[in-house]
């Protein structure tokens, strides 16, 4: 687990953007949680409360340092928006059965750190982890021969990941 951290600590600090400085420590404290938050779920089918409640107030406390630190106010706005929006939308997910109590706490958190950059954030860190999803679904239901659930947040860290560095 620790070279997974490792390969995803990597690339962040390359980046050498004004704004990813003072995002920085929200950043990589997402990818020390979010990297075994995806192992967990992948492992056992259940996204941790131990590690994505304490998050929320961790983030918020990071990216409200950060947006002070930075001349793009409005950004815990937008955060907190993307949060509220992913949560309901993960939530109406659950309520039809197609993901997990787990994922729907994820979803918040992918809210904040997404959208403090941008809505398009936001939208690309979605897009990357279900096309991942399906390309996964694919290939492991042609193997199989049938459907099988899989563990969403894998794919979740993984896109929310994807678009951080983009």
């Amino acid at each position: 687990m620790c070279t997974g951290v490792g390969a995803v600590f990597a690339p962040l600090l390359l980046v050498e953007h004004p704004a990813m400085t003072a995002l920085l420590p929200a950043y990589l404290y997402f990818v020390v949680v979010g990297v075994p938050m995806a192992a967990i779920d992948a492992t056992t089918g259940k996204l941790p409360d131990c590690l994505t409640l304490p998050s929320y107030p961790i983030l918020v406390i990071l990216l409200s340092v950060a947006e002070a630190a930075s001349s793009n106010q409005g950004s815990m706005e937008r955060a907190a928006a993307a949060a509220v929006v992913l949560v309901a939308l993960f939530f109406v997910a659950a309520f039809m059965r197609g993901v997990g109590l787990g994922d729907v706490k994820l979803a918040g958190l992918l809210g904040l750190v997404l959208g403090f950059r941008s809505w398009t954030t936001v939208y690309a860190g979605m897009l990357v982890a279900f096309v991942l999803a399906a390309i996964f679904i694919v290939f492991s239901s042609a193997r199989r021969g049938n459907y099988a659930r899989i563990p969403l947040g894998p794919f979740l860290v993984a896109g929310a990941m994807v678009a951080i560095l983009l």
